[in-house]
């Protein structure tokens, strides 16, 4: 059995960018070069999806896909797909379809400890001020622990000094994953179009690992444009 799996969420119908795992980057589909980038760090790695293109793609590429039909949250399709290949793995890592620049690196602090019953793992990276009023870009206010206390789409915590930008990569025991994935919404994380805002009030720590995990998440047409000038200038 795998110890350590990662699944990639990749939904066609983004609202802003339709077909964004699809985008060319550098003449490689998005989907493909976040599979590539992680898949030398961990045992196994799948892309679920709920649409044949996406899939064909991803095939073709040497890759395995999972077609989970519709789901309310990628963490929702992350745990359809890990149900539907047999539960394997003792880390799950639920690896956004829309963070082109992950490494593999980034995995070491999600698959090297793994979390427990009632834990999630995540990153989190230095964010400029500047930057820092995106409501695209979520920030992560940690405790003395190392501990997310809370998420937000404004710029926390108030005051003068750095931000934490979340790095939307999650790693969960099957557990945690199971909890996660059907524990619903709340009026907080509807509020913030956060989910993760749900777990913790399911009682669902998240430690946070932080460090240079340089890239960014293409969320609007701007960030896709910035990505595709990175990767045809790389």
């Amino acid at each position: 059995m795998p110890r350590s799996l990662a699944v990639v969420p990749a939904r066609y119908g983004s609202g802003r960018l339709p077909g964004k795992p699809l985008a060319d980057l550098g003449g490689v589909p998005m989907i493909v070069r976040v599979l590539r980038g992680i898949s030398g760090a961990v045992d196994m790695v799948v892309a679920a999806t709920d649409d044949s293109r996406i899939a064909g793609v991803v095939e073709d590429a040497g890759f395995t896909a999972v077609i989970t039909g519709d789901a309310l949250s990628g963490t929702e399709r992350v745990y359809r797909a890990w149900r539907i290949i047999g539960e394997p793995g003792e880390v799950i890592i639920n690896v956004q379809g829309d963070e082109p620049m992950v490494k593999e690196s980034w995995m070491a602090p999600l698959s090297d400890d793994p979390p427990g019953d009632r834990m999630v793992h995540t990153l989190a990276r230095p964010l400029e001020a500047a930057d820092a009023e995106s409501p695209d870009c979520v920030k992560v206010v940690l405790d003395s622990r190392g501990e997310a206390m809370y998420f937000s789409r404004v710029p926390v915590p108030y005051g003068s000094g750095g931000f934490l930008e979340h790095v939307g990569i999650y790693a969960f025991s099957p557990a945690s994953l199971k909890v996660c994935a059907t524990c619903g919404s709340t009026e907080l994380s509807t509020r913030e179009r956060l989910e993760q805002l749900a777990w913790m009030e399911r009682g669902i720590r998240i430690r946070v690992s932080t460090g240079n995990f340089h890239g960014f998440g293409v969320d609007t047409p701007g960030d896709l444009e910035k990505a595709v000038r990175y990767f045809e200038e790389k």
